[in-house]
């Protein structure tokens, strides 16, 4: 298992073929704190200009206060979509291109970036697997997941006060529960034929 590591300074996404930060300036930040577990921020519209956005790592975020639009870019055409506070989104790394329009919008939201490292660290390599894999969850209705990203946007603004352990706690909580829920691996198993002692057919896993 790999040791425990402080992951990346800042949160960032491909921009023109370029890794870039998502900004340089978040409302919160826990680059600047003793937090050690998945790397979050607090962001806002601000004076932003709409963005095309590439995933080369794994996003989850929750809206905590108005509204964002979206369109999702694919071989298919264009999804619209608009997440409003309270629903979370889920983007897997290598998700398609997402043209954000920041400049129409006025949010607050809190987002965390899942490093592979300590991804790898807090769930060993088998589970950390799963999260390679995640469904796309599009401003959906999730409360474990917002629970969680509150208390770690929580921790993070007062300055870590409970600690590492803690810290590492949420994060493990937080993967743990998007590779059990989110991730194709485990959908599959889920619905895996099930054989019911005693009973005359098969059925699945729910």
């Amino acid at each position: 298992m790999a040791s425990l590591a402080k992951p990346r300074e800042q949160i960032s996404g491909i921009v023109g073929g370029k890794i870039v930060p998502a900004t340089d300036t978040p409302l919160l930040t826990s680059a600047s704190t003793p937090w050690f577990g998945f790397l979050l921020e607090k962001h806002n519209a601000g004076d932003r200009q709409d963005i095309l956005w590439g995933w080369h790592r794994a996003h989850v975020g929750l809206i905590t206060k108005g509204q964002i639009g979206f369109s999702v870019r694919n071989f298919s055409g264009n999804r619209e979509h608009v997440a409003r506070a309270g629903n979370v989104s889920i983007f897997p790394s290598g998700f398609d291109e997402t043209l954000f329009s920041i400049s129409e919008s006025k949010f607050e939201a809190i987002v965390v970036e899942l490093d592979p490292a300590l991804l790898e660290a807090l769930l060993g390599d088998h589970m950390a697997a799963s999260t390679s894999t995640l469904v796309p969850q599009i401003a959906i209705h999730d409360r474990y997941v917002a629970l969680l990203l509150r208390a770690m946007a929580a921790e993070v603004a007062q300055g870590c006060p409970a600690g590492a352990l803690y810290g590492h706690a949420l994060s493990l909580a937080l993967a743990t529960y998007l590779a059990r829920t989110f991730s194709v691996k485990r959908r599959i198993e889920r619905k895996r034929p099930l054989w019911v002692a005693g009973a005359k057919s098969w059925g699945t896993l729910s």
